[in-house]
């Protein structure tokens, strides 16, 4: 259920095969408060018999499985094409958060009218608060692990011959924050990247 790398769903699958162990991939969306609330989305891929005998136990952790395939990779490429949407999400509204603040627009008034309206969405809306109120700590997903879910995206992307640029910004301005020892703070905290390369800090 953990966010990992396409390379390494297919070894554990491979794995389990070998010692005659059922492999299913089930990755989340949705944060600690999500998963304590049983609300999770659940995001299977694996041998659909394998995933009914554990709907169940599904059921008690999420509001809902969504079944991707029969090949576990298959999950985990779902997984990591939602958390690079995430980290498009933050650095979308870091950068026009700089934005209007060059234009005496306080951040917080402009996120709170786009999430409002063309960016209605649980990610902008969530995300959207911290960054408005600068509230990094305590993280609930920290930035270094944006970070590494980026990566993985990339090597997937490599693997099946998909360019996705904005994977390498997120990734630059990824090491921008822990250059700035921002690594522990919330995936959030990116903002400060743009903040900081518009004189804003």
């Amino acid at each position: 259920m953990a966010t990992v790398s396409v390379d390494f769903t297919r070894e554990m699958a491979a794995l389990a095969d070998r010692h005659g162990v059922r492999y299913l991939a089930a990755p989340v969306l949705g944060r600690h408060d999500v998963a304590a609330a049983g609300q999770l989305n659940i995001l299977t891929a694996g041998d659909p018999a394998l995933i009914a005998e554990v709907q169940p136990l599904l059921d008690v952790l999420g509001q809902k499985t969504w079944y991707f395939g029969p090949q576990p990779e298959q999950a985990a490429s779902v997984k990591l094409a939602a958390n690079f949407m995430l980290g498009c999400a933050i650095e979308a509204m870091a950068e026009a958060s700089a934005l209007v603040r060059g234009y005496a627009v306080p951040p917080a008034d402009f996120l709170s009218m786009i999430t409002r309206t063309l960016f209605n969405a649980p990610a902008y809306v969530g995300y959207g608060q911290l960054i408005a109120e600068e509230r990094y700590s305590p993280p609930g997903f920290k930035l270094r692990l944006g970070l590494k879910d980026v990566r993985l995206a990339q090597q997937a992307a490599e693997a099946r011959h998909v360019p996705m640029p904005f994977a390498s910004v997120i990734k630059d301005n990824s090491l921008d924050a822990l250059a700035h020892d921002e690594g522990e703070l919330e995936w959030a905290a990116l903002a400060n990247v743009a903040k900081r390369r518009s004189g804003q800090a």
